[in-house]
């Protein structure tokens, strides 16, 4: 037992004991999910202004399908970050490493895997000092262009990120698995928003929207959550729930009773930011290379050690299931966006007054968003935020949206019945039942039947109404020019 830290780094350190961990299967099912992407959903995400109105909703590029599953860390300065992925990497030291009680990451750092044998890099020690180490590092603009890495769409942030992010490219085993992304420190007060050019929790949504896994990081000794990294906790929460761990680190400098106080008052402050009586999963302990300062908690700290480098070593392994549940969320977001624009479109008078009744439209935007749910069958995790939705309607036309086409919502529903159904078949590692012999082609069809046959009994109650408007509206007009020809 006294030996584990050092047999954990042993391992993380040996290069033959750690491969990509990808298996043929999983990559069949992304390449197929690619195929689906480009094939059937981004026409329609293009065609429907999609990108402009969901949060999620920028093209999904080569670069993101094709990249090693990413790790997000984020917490206030001096929590530990640094020193946590140092000690993720075996107590390796990486290109542009440096470790102080003050602020120091003032960058966005992405830690990935490569380099030759021969390139070295000088990082700096907690005393000021230097030393070697191989590795390199790409600078951020360098990185927009670069096309093993998933950082393309980080050009849209401009040159006053870009200036401030960089990759730190090293050899260490783990980084085969996967790419850690560590982060400045969240500061308090007005510098953390006027101290940084770049929108800070923009740029954390985007990293971490693109995250297989997301790290809170706290400090026991100091465990005050402030407003501003409650704010960049809120701002990623959304679609990212089931991505958040925390970790509570530097565990062992506190004594027995002040961990408690401290575990627990964590699990209350997180279950106030994310508004439910689940607490996210909390591993405990202290992720650096030095002795124990105190010890009562020593297994605990080990066997959750143990857990968090499973779940680190396992991410390739799931990310083909992670990729179909990222891409099932963007289709349900999707057949909502598409019903909301069309139903908003038809609300519209034909001939005078739009503006007035655009206006109006989103005025009542609540009510709209609940008949619009009753009236597609649409459940209320898959509706969007009135307040937010509102502000981009304000600067949209009405006029330019799609029109409810009822082969598209068909399309899509049939992408989350069988085509996606498809590809996980055998990959979730669920035996079948045998007995029951399914003929997947009979199935499709009842399938696509049943929802054209239910969207169709309910684009015919839209339709209805709106079809008398435009012929009340048509003899209105005709009589008008008689009465001035006669």
């Amino acid at each position: 037992d006294d030996d584990h830290p050092r047999r954990r780094h042993a391992m993380l350190s040996d290069d033959s004991f750690i491969t990509s961990g990808i298996t043929k299967q999983s990559k069949a099912v992304v390449d197929g999910l690619r195929h689906l992407y480009t094939q059937k959903i981004l026409p329609i995400e293009k065609s429907s202004g999609f990108a402009a109105f969901h949060p999620n909703g920028i093209e999904i590029r080569d670069c993101e399908w094709e990249a090693r599953p990413q790790v997000l860390l984020i917490g206030q300065y001096s929590t530990g970050k640094t020193s946590f992925v140092r000690h993720l990497l075996g107590g390796r030291d990486f290109p542009g490493m440096y470790i102080g009680p003050e602020p120091t990451t003032d960058k966005f750092v992405a830690v990935v895997h490569g380099c030759e044998e021969e390139d070295e890099s000088e990082v700096l020690t907690g005393e000021r000092g230097s030393q070697k180490t191989r590795g390199r590092t790409i600078k951020g603009n360098s990185l927009t262009v670069t096309p093993e890495l998933p950082f393309a769409g980080l050009g849209e942030f401009g040159t006053a990120f870009l200036n401030k992010f960089e990759a730190s490219v090293t050899p260490a085993p783990l980084l085969k698995r996967v790419t850690i992304i560590d982060t400045p420190g969240v500061l308090s007060g007005e510098k953390q928003r006027l101290s940084r050019t770049y929108d800070f929790s923009e740029v954390a949504r985007w990293f971490a929207d693109r995250s297989d896994l997301i790290l809170l990081l706290f400090d026991a000794h100091k465990l005050d959550i402030s407003d501003e990294l409650k704010e960049v906790i809120e701002k990623i929460r959304p679609y990212n729930d089931d991505k958040i761990r925390c970790v509570l680190n530097k565990a062992d400098g506190v004594g027995r009773e002040q961990l408690v106080r401290v575990f627990g008052s964590l699990l209350w402050s997180m279950g106030k930011i994310f508004q439910t009586p689940e607490v996210v999963r909390v591993y405990c302990g202290s992720f650096w290379d030095k002795e124990l300062q105190h010890d009562d908690f020593k297994d605990m700290f080990k066997h959750d050690e143990e857990l968090l480098f499973d779940e680190l070593m396992n991410l390739p392994a799931s990310a083909a299931a992670r990729k179909v549940n990222e891409i099932v969320k963007r289709v349900r977001a999707l057949r909502v966006h598409l019903c909301i624009l069309g139903y908003l479109k038809r609300q519209l008078p034909i001939f005078v007054g739009r503006m007035k009744a655009q206006a109006n439209l989103i005025e009542s935007l609540p009510s709209i968003l609940s008949d619009i749910k009753k009236t597609f069958n649409l459940s209320d995790g898959d509706m969007p935020d009135s307040d937010v939705l509102a502000g981009k309607l304000r600067a949209s036309d009405f006029n330019s949206f799609p029109k409810l086409d009822r082969k598209l919502l068909i399309e899509l529903d049939n992408l989350i019945l069988v085509d996606i159904p498809e590809l996980m078949r055998g990959v979730g590692g669920v035996s079948e039942y045998e007995l029951q012999e399914v003929d997947v082609s009979r199935k499709s069809v009842i399938n696509t039947l049943k929802i054209e046959s239910s969207l169709k009994d309910k684009l015919l109650e839209m339709e209805k109404p709106m079809s008398l408007v435009i012929f009340v509206a048509i003899i209105a007009s005709l009589s008008a020019i008689l009465i001035k020809l006669f």
